[in-house]
């Protein structure tokens, strides 16, 4: 789950994908959409809110969600996967009876499967999920959207579609930053102060998630050079 309202700048990029999801193929079994960017840029959180969307929720059946990271273990990944759709499968570790157990459950459906943060670069391993996942379910307009930051990763899935993640612009890094720096009220925001933090946000290049920590470590920070340092580091 996740709060939409905490979100900022990122309203296109969720319709854009939502948009790519229900007017994919519904010719083929499967279609790939890799979210692609650097760390920081929101591709988890983007992929969230796609996730619960009201018209993704309308357009699939069934939905699933799994955090993939660098153990891209394909048992692993089916196994978590039948876990979301069925309570009464723990201790299931047959490759073989995951999968018979997933095609009784996902049979005469349309799902959308979330891969979150993605690292494989082994063909192999996705062409062994790619087809325990066609054998499980032979119905066409099945959706698989992958968060990652290798442009490596999408080309091996074979994706005739790719969603390259953009940064931010300066005044939507200002917005993130002001939010977590002025939280708690306690600092007023200064025309010395917003001017710093203006800087500040800037040199974040773009990546939300800089601004948001930055934000939350100026919270505590009252004194003008204070902010300062932190303009002028030469960590930047």
């Amino acid at each position: 789950f996740i709060d939409d309202s905490e979100v900022v700048g990122r309203e296109d990029d969720v319709l854009k994908i939502v948009n790519l999801l229900i007017g994919a193929n519904n010719q083929r079994v499967i279609s790939v959409i890799p979210i692609v960017g650097m760390a920081g840029l929101g591709k988890t959180t983007i992929a969230k809110l796609v996730y619960n969307h009201e018209l993704v929720k309308k357009h699939f059946d069934v939905k699933m969600w799994v955090c993939v990271s660098d153990n891209f273990d394909v048992k692993r990944i089916l196994r978590e996967i039948l876990e979301i759709l069925d309570n009464n499968c723990s201790g299931l570790e047959n490759k073989n009876a995951i999968l018979h157990r997933l095609q009784k459950k996902l049979e005469g459906k349309r799902y959308l499967l979330i891969l979150d943060d993605v690292w494989n670069e082994d063909g192999e391993k996705w062409d062994n999920l790619r087809s325990s996942l066609l054998g499980v379910n032979q119905n066409n307009g099945n959706n698989v959207l992958v968060t990652t930051r290798s442009d490596n990763v999408a080309q091996i899935m074979e994706t005739s579609l790719k969603y390259k993640l953009k940064k931010l612009s300066e005044d939507e890094c200002w917005l993130i930053f002001k939010e977590k720096a002025f939280a708690n009220e306690r600092i007023p925001i200064t025309p010395d102060l917003e001017d710093i933090g203006r800087k500040i946000a800037k040199r974040c290049g773009g990546n939300p998630l800089a601004a948001r920590v930055l934000g939350g470590l100026m919270c505590f920070k009252e004194d003008k050079s204070e902010w300062l340092l932190i303009q002028n580091s030469k960590s930047w």
